[in-house]
């Protein structure tokens, strides 16, 4: 698929709902970042990127009302939602999307256990496709959204890992959970996410290097990331200072 073309989609998700184009550009960095964690081949690699920043794309395909309802959703809304994929899929592949990167779209609803939207379960999911949902539920997790507050990093994480063998694909996790970036504990101290907080830095100088323009998807989302996890030391560390108050000082502060 035609970087070109990517980007002209991308502005189309931009206009259409800038929400949505910045959750796209935070679930192709986070399923980046996964491939290359998982040693999947440069061309692959090109292709997860793509496939995330485009697996919503269906969803300009469904009312803005619908996307932005705080309260819950009708049986009719809720059909409307889970034609997203096959509506992404379908209009990026009359714009030249390859297999790969319709797959992605296509089924990144799917589950390992086969509960999701089209009922593909196992390895019947494409891999590709099984990476963006692990980069999908991390972003929807710890973003806010009409109906829901962001829950914190840590926690997000945890509940990642209690997905594995149901919703997320059992051995990417085993591999994924030998690193310190998706383990939950290392968002709970402030010593190992300060440590975290460096990686996060040589990453977003990375693609920096790479794309050289700071409006790129990619470092637009890694610099939100990167301003998160600042966000969370510093209450960490307000943290472990009021515990470490006396009495005397906690009531004259």
């Amino acid at each position: 698929m035609q970087r070109d073309t990517v980007t002209k989609i991308l502005l189309e998700i931009r206009e259409y709902w800038p929400v949505l184009y910045l959750h796209s550009a935070a679930v192709a960095n986070f399923a980046l970042r996964i491939a290359m964690d998982l040693g999947i081949e440069d061309r692959h690699c090109r292709d997860v990127l793509r496939g995330a920043l485009l697996h919503d794309a269906g969803k300009m395909h469904v009312r803005l009302e619908i996307l932005t309802k705080p309260g819950p959703l009708t049986e009719a809304e809720w059909r409307q939602i889970k034609k997203h994929t096959d509506y992404g899929a379908d209009w990026v592949e009359q714009r030249g999307g390859n297999d790969e990167v319709v797959a992605v779209i296509r089924y990144h609803h799917e589950w390992w256990n086969g509960n999701g939207y089209a009922g593909l379960k196992y390895e019947q999911i494409p891999l590709l496709a099984r990476i963006v949902t692990i980069a999908d539920a991390l972003d929807a997790m710890t973003a806010s959204r009409p109906y829901r507050k962001a829950i914190a990093v840590s926690e997000a994480l945890m509940e990642i890992h209690s997905g594995k063998g149901l919703q997320f694909d059992p051995d990417i996790i085993t591999v994924l959970s030998q690193k310190a970036t998706y383990e939950p504990a290392t968002y709970q101290d402030p010593r190992t996410l300060a440590r975290q907080i460096q990686v996060e830095k040589e990453w977003l100088a990375r693609l920096i290097k790479i794309y050289g323009d700071l409006a790129h998807p990619l470092i637009i989302a890694q610099s939100h990331w990167l301003d998160k996890l600042i966000v969370s030391i510093y209450k960490l560390q307000e943290g472990k200072r009021g515990k470490n108050l006396s009495l005397w000082e906690k009531e004259n502060l």
